[in-house]
């Protein structure tokens, strides 16, 4: 049972954020029905349409439909385990001790992000030259920005890059549809800096399956790496490790498929896990449907490094990456370090960063019009004309955007791309 604090501090949060949040109940709208699990997602995003006061804009989730077709490959269900393929090990960096002291009421007070991060902060247009809304997903660096292109709800479009040095867009790859498949849509997208790869779901024959593709970021045609069937088309998240497409899907497990010929195997003592963002993954889920649930370890799936999480009284709904973590305790949100020290509280919200709740590269946390840089101390500010911010991607994406004017149709975007933000400011 959740204290009045609690309730008051998410739905706090939770008015502050409905657009992003409110796209997750419509890309989970389609899956509904196939488990009670789908049913605890929507209600618990429909506490946050209820208190929000604009539209959808975009979570997690781009829509796709006709345009390039291209032949369907038979259906794969993933059950054999192989070993994991040598990565390179990824070791952050901490930053030194901090503690927030900023007092937050209704609205987050900080810098303003124009001035605390000028060099991340950006203008783009909104639509391309055909009409074709974007939909900023992530940052690949620090000056190109991963996009969709989408002709309208239900079409089919394409993945560009957006270059802020020379404002320069370019082509990736078409989008495709797979011929006779219904309720056809995008679920999640990702990015290594040399592949992209998306999910989609769809029904076929009244079943549901799903299925994951990638292309080169350099430009090429999509191609369709597996089609997955009964349980294994619940995916939650994809990822890549350079080689392979990987997954996980919402029971816990984690997959991989080559990119080159070779069948789609379970990545070894992957039980119960769930990719944050390759190598990274945890033993917890969707906090919207284990709000209180609590992660206890992070895993390295490159060289199998078990890192247990502290986890003291009342915390509930921690979530982490290789250093950082969130979550609520007494009714606020907090953030601490693995092995719970540099704990400080971000007083006023319960929820923070939506159902996939991760510091964004391991060291920002979202929370409203506000980014809370963990290594430095620092907050800043988002000053927006309009009523939404977006966020596109399941993993921790380091992007977010706003119109430049009032409304969900705006010409432009300002674009705040945290992979820009200088180790030390």
């Amino acid at each position: 049972m959740r204290t009045e604090d609690e309730l008051g501090g998410t739905l706090r949060d939770a008015a502050g954020r409905a657009p992003e949040l409110d796209l997750i109940a419509g890309v989970n709208k389609r899956r509904r029905r196939r488990t009670r699990r789908r049913a605890q997602l929507l209600a618990a995003a429909a506490v946050v349409a209820v208190v929000g006061t604009s539209t959808v804009v975009a979570r997690g989730a781009f829509s796709s439909g006709g345009g390039e077709e291209a032949a369907a490959r038979p259906a794969t269900t993933v059950t054999t385990e192989a070993r994991p393929r040598p990565s390179k090990k990824v070791t952050p960096t901490p930053g030194p001790e901090v503690t927030v002291t900023t007092t937050m009421t209704a609205k987050p007070q900080g810098i303003p992000v124009a001035k605390l991060w000028p060099q991340a902060l950006f203008q783009m247009p909104a639509k391309n030259a055909d009409g074709w809304r974007y939909r900023p997903i992530t940052g690949i660096g620090a000056t190109e920005v991963l996009l969709k292109a989408e002709p309208s709800v239900g079409k089919a479009g394409r993945i560009e890059v957006y270059d802020t040095k020379t404002g320069k867009f370019r082509v990736v790859t078409e989008v495709p549809r797979t011929p006779g498949l219904k309720g056809y849509f995008q679920a999640a997208a990702s990015t290594d800096g040399r592949n992209v790869v998306w999910s989609t779901t769809a029904k076929k024959n009244g079943t549901w399956i799903a299925e994951l593709w990638w292309a080169p970021l350099s430009g090429g045609k999509a191609k369709l790496a597996v089609t997955l069937t009964g349980a294994a088309a619940d995916v939650e998240t994809v990822g890549t490790d350079g080689e392979s497409i990987v997954w996980s899907t919402r029971k816990g497990g984690v997959y991989r498929k080559p990119f080159a010929d070779g069948a789609p195997n379970r990545v070894p003592k992957t039980d119960g896990l769930h990719l944050i963002s390759w190598p990274w993954a945890g033993d917890a889920g969707n906090v919207f449907i284990e709000p209180d649930r609590n992660q206890s370890k992070i895993v390295n799936l490159a060289d199998g490094t078990v890192t247990k999480v502290v986890i003291k009284d009342k915390m509930k709904g921690v979530r982490c990456g290789p250093v950082w973590c969130s979550g609520r305790q007494g009714g606020a949100a907090f953030f601490q370090r693995l092995d719970g020290t540099r704990i400080g509280k971000v007083p006023g919200f319960g929820f923070i960063g939506g159902p996939r709740p991760y510091p964004v590269l391991d060291r920002f946390l979202r929370a409203g019009d506000s980014v809370y840089d963990l290594n430095t101390g620092n907050v800043a500010r988002i000053e927006k004309p309009g009523s939404w911010i977006g966020s596109n991607s399941l993993e921790p994406s380091t992007v977010l955007y706003w119109g430049t004017t009032k409304g969900n149709n705006p010409d432009k975007y300002w674009v705040l791309n945290l992979a820009a933000v200088p180790p030390a400011q």
